[in-house]
């Protein structure tokens, strides 16, 4: 498992946790001349978005923001760290 961090305008810093899949190209023709295969785009699945968050009474916790944010708000700026 790969991570990132990320400046998010609305939660500040976060840990972006995440696998990385490079694709494949599109291939024409297999070596033996049989026809080749449809190739697929890069991709990542995000797992956490980690943050640290103070309580009422101040005390720090570290807080997965994934349920509430989901992966919108940081699926492009992960895919720029490998493009």
């Amino acid at each position: 498992m790969l991570d990132v961090e990320i400046e998010s305008d609305v939660y500040g810093n976060v840990t972006v946790e995440y696998t990385y899949d490079p694709g494949e190209p599109d291939q024409w023709y297999d070596s033996n001349g049989d026809p080749g295969t449809p190739g697929y785009p890069a991709s990542v699945d995000i797992y956490h978005v980690w943050t640290t968050l103070k309580d009422k009474s101040g005390t720090e916790h570290e807080v997965d923001l994934l349920p509430v944010t989901g992966t919108d708000e940081f699926y492009d700026e992960v895919m720029s760290n490998h493009e």
